[in-house]
């Protein structure tokens, strides 16, 4: 499986991205509209004045954890793109990164307030070199439409938020966006360093197909996509692309492991959906 380094102009293709070494990271997957479930303790977030240090040594306690779930809620609806900077991977501490999924998070949340959260459990996972205890705690945060989503906070060699929309929604963005230009440039030679990969290297013919199928669709200069949603059991951001005739077509992000990859049902011999 081909991998990329993802640097600001580096070559993004259609079937896979390295993104960052996710090493220890355990991600939680969510779906378009989770309803909250009955077990667990729901408890309404609180005014925040103290969130726990990001480098502490110390083991996390469940008070401790649950406010930095409630500030994380609070930031969310704010959105406080500061606020996540510690709480991230060094290599994810862009501003970028974090807008890219407060964004993804008020459309998937349909631009309703998060207003509480729901513990579902702590997973101890033994300690690092330096007896830092790893552990995650696990939640589930929603609004009062119903809508809710898991996140977890993560304590290895220091304390994380760990959610795909923090870790990948940027990179989804990017790749969406890299495909889009080469359609409506018509860029053949564009497309071309998009999708082909070591084990998938489409011919001129081929990549002239794909855009073709968009232009019987659409006028491409009126292209666009937005974000719609998440697969979680597939671990998918779903985008719709449109244009000024109203017609849409959906296409899909998968993420994981590090990597992200884009389905498109116009992109011949397209793995999975």
């Amino acid at each position: 499986m081909a991998t990329l380094n993802i640097l600001p102009d580096s070559s993004m293709n259609k079937s896979i991205v390295l993104i960052v070494s996710l090493c220890s990271v355990l991600f939680f997957g969510c779906s378009q509209a989770e309803t909250v479930s009955s077990q667990g303790e729901t408890v309404p977030p609180k005014t925040i004045t103290q969130v726990p240090d990001a480098q502490t040594t110390k083991s996390l306690t469940l008070t401790e954890a649950d406010v930095l779930i409630a500030a994380t809620i609070q930031a969310i609806n704010q959105e406080n793109v500061n606020f996540f900077m510690p709480y991230l991977m060094e290599r994810d501490r862009a501003p970028e990164n974090v807008q890219a999924a407060l964004n993804h998070y008020r459309a998937y949340f349909q631009g309703e307030e998060i207003t509480d959260f729901e513990r579902l459990g702590v997973e101890q996972l033994g300690e690092t070199g330096n007896q830092t205890p790893i552990q995650r705690f696990n939640y589930r945060i929603a609004n009062n439409q119903g809508i809710s989503k898991q996140i977890a906070v993560y304590q290895d060699q220091s304390i994380r938020l760990d959610d795909p929309f923090l870790l990948y929604s940027v990179y989804a963005n990017r790749l969406v966006e890299r495909y889009i230009d080469a359609i409506q440039s018509q860029d053949i030679d564009k497309l071309s360093r998009v999708l082909n990969i070591e084990e998938t290297l489409f011919s001129q013919d081929e990549l002239r197909e794909i855009i073709s199928q968009y232009k019987d669709l659409f006028s491409l200069d009126s292209l666009n996509y937005q974000f719609i949603g998440v697969e979680s059991e597939r671990q998918q951001f779903l985008y719709t692309i449109s244009g000024q005739n109203g017609r849409e077509h959906e296409i899909k992000v998968i993420y994981g492991d590090g990597l992200v990859s884009l389905h498109d049902q116009f992109i011949p011999l397209n793995q999975g959906s």
